[in-house]
């Protein structure tokens, strides 16, 4: 193992559940460290992709069905950087009044949280593009945060596939070019792309 794995071993080792918060104004009292957040679609891969970031199968409650974290949940990464899960959205079953409070817990959230230093946008590689993650740039860019995309379950997808989707993508983020930051292509079953994620976590990590 080379001296910048062990680091990164390390580091994502210490590893814990902070809490789960029903509002944004409660987060403002936990900790002072920046924050970086996992925003996506329900059913996009968020615990997973935590789970394997932090190499522990169950920081994150991982579950099969769609639109099961209604809760902001944050995790604290070697006394460092908190990684923050937000709430999925875009999933029809849940009540219009429980998907309008966790749209609601979501903005607060990314116009507000002063200690967010980046956003990753998860989008499930097979799925693509969906009109509510176009929504989700916006808010961004016009909150004039920093965004990556995580492009997740590539291990379902042909590598032309991929290659036509980072195209399509790269011109639409034309239209981001002051936020946007990089795309990942990973996998969390297979571990794909999941070090060049915590090499960026890293490094935020030494932001002041």
């Amino acid at each position: 193992m080379s001296n910048g794995n062990k680091s990164l071993k390390i580091f994502f080792n210490s590893n814990k559940f902070i809490g789960s918060f029903q509002s944004y104004k409660d987060i403002k009292k936990i900790n002072s460290v920046n924050d970086c957040c996992f925003v996506g679609r329900s059913n996009v891969g968020k615990s997973s992709m935590i789970n394997a970031v932090t190499k522990t199968k169950n920081l994150a409650k991982t579950s099969k069905t769609p639109g099961r974290t209604q809760s902001i949940n944050i995790f604290l990464i070697n006394q460092n950087i908190n990684l923050v899960d937000l709430p999925g959205y875009g999933y029809a079953k849940v009540s219009k009044v429980i998907r309008d409070n966790l749209g609601i817990l979501i903005e607060e959230y990314i116009i507000n949280q002063l200690n967010l230093i980046q956003a990753y946008v998860l989008i499930d590689a097979k799925v693509g593009v969906k009109n509510s993650d176009i929504d989700m740039f916006d808010l961004l860019n016009e909150s004039d945060r920093y965004f990556s995309i995580i492009f997740t379950k590539i291990d379902k997808c042909s590598k032309s596939y991929l290659s036509d989707l980072e195209k399509s993508m790269q011109s639409l983020m034309k239209s981001y070019s002051k936020n946007f930051n990089k795309f990942f292509f990973t996998s969390a079953k297979k571990f794909e792309g999941i070090m060049d994620i915590q090499k960026d976590i890293y490094t935020l990590s030494k932001q002041k």
